[in-house]
């Protein structure tokens, strides 16, 4: 029964994170995500059901477009993968419940914000002002005896992260500080793991940023990727690492 869950969370990631590409792309650019259909940036044509199965479709294309044999970027099936995996890790540790849910939801969200951070050096408030809204009440109604951890856990990540985009000069982000906000409304406590994992991942990457060419265009979106990680550690081991025997 364990494994056919796992299959299942396997296959709805890989199908949300299809659907995650077309946020990604189009919600920056202020398109609908109905209308129309998913189609090749290059050529315009309608990509054809069996054409947008995920992963599959642009192995078996070889990564390029069916009609007019342009590129299809590796982000795409990446970030199908990366969200099939990141659900499959969660039902492993969180199993059936409606925990499972906002986890899901909340790792998809952050792949989002990360990968639009990264293009457009910005984080929509259209997306991430009602998943925190949603995920604090969310996190609450799940755990309504602690409802202050959750809005602490908020306060204190935005703060924290806000301090330290103003001491790096030139690269101050407020959308780091709303994906923060976002980690400690849905990850109250855990928020705990989730920042200094993502703070010394942060450290890591703009030191290795330094002898790059493009480094202040790239440090500017060091942190985001880095918050993400630290929020999916926290979603997936943040239960072991508080419940840790005293003195272990």
């Amino acid at each position: 029964m364990q494994y056919y869950l796992a299959t299942i969370s396997l296959l709805l990631g890989l199908v949300i994170g299809s659907f995650l590409n077309v946020v990604i792309y189009r919600v920056p650019r202020r398109e609908s995500l109905v209308r129309p259909g998913s189609h090749c940036p290059g050529c315009g044509r309608d990509i054809r059901w069996f054409d947008n199965i995920p992963v599959a479709a642009w192995l078996r294309l070889r990564g390029r477009c069916r009609s007019c044999h342009a590129r299809i970027s590796l982000r795409y099936p990446f970030v199908e993968s990366i969200t099939g995996v990141a659900f499959v890790l969660a039902f492993w540790r969180i199993g059936v419940s409606p925990a499972l849910l906002l986890a899901w939801a909340f790792v998809a969200m952050l792949i989002v914000l990360v990968y639009i951070n990264h293009d457009h050096l910005v984080v929509p408030n259209r997306l991430v002002l009602p998943a925190i809204v949603v995920g604090l009440t969310a996190a609450v109604a799940l755990d309504r005896q602690h409802w202050w951890h959750y809005a602490a856990g908020a306060l204190g990540a935005g703060l924290l992260v806000l301090t330290l985009s103003l001491l790096r000069p030139g690269v101050t982000r407020l959308g780091e500080v709303k994906i923060a906000l976002l980690m400690g409304a849905v990850l109250g406590p855990y928020v705990l793991i989730a920042l200094p994992v993502a703070l010394v991942l942060g450290i890591v990457g703009e030191i290795s940023l330094v002898f790059r060419e493009k480094y202040r265009l790239i440090a500017r979106t060091a942190l985001a990727p880095s918050l993400a990680v630290g929020g999916a550690v926290a979603v997936f081991f943040g239960q072991v690492v508080f419940h840790l025997p005293a003195g272990s």
